[in-house]
This record gives structure tokens, C-alpha cells and sequence, in this order.
């Protein structure tokens, strides 16, 4: 693909990409909580035994 094609896109597309980044931020946001919440519970059990 062309370079200057895709970046004529973007300027086209602003809206509809910052709603998309938010999205995505949200939902890694969430993935990374549950990753630490994870490791935290694991070590937690590690501990125990």
C-alpha cells in the first residue's frame, strides 16, 4: 500500500480511530488488571504451600 494513502486515511478517519484507540486501551487497561490480579494470587498460593 501506498504510504500517502494510508496516511490521507487517517486524516480522514480521526473520529472513528480515537474511538477505536479508546476502545483498545480500555480493553488492554482490563487485561493488564487481570494479568497483576493473577500473579498476585499466584504468589499469594506459592507462599502457602
Amino acid at each position: 500500500m501506498d504510504l500517502k494513502f494510508l496516511n490521507d486515511l487517517k486524516k480522514q478517519d480521526k473520529e472513528k480511530r480515537q474511538a477505536q484507540n479508546k476502545r483498545y486501551r480500555q480493553k488492554y487497561k482490563e487485561l493488564l488488571n487481570l494479568k497483576k490480579q493473577r500473579a498476585y494470587h499466584q504468589e499469594k498460593v506459592e507462599k502457602i504451600s
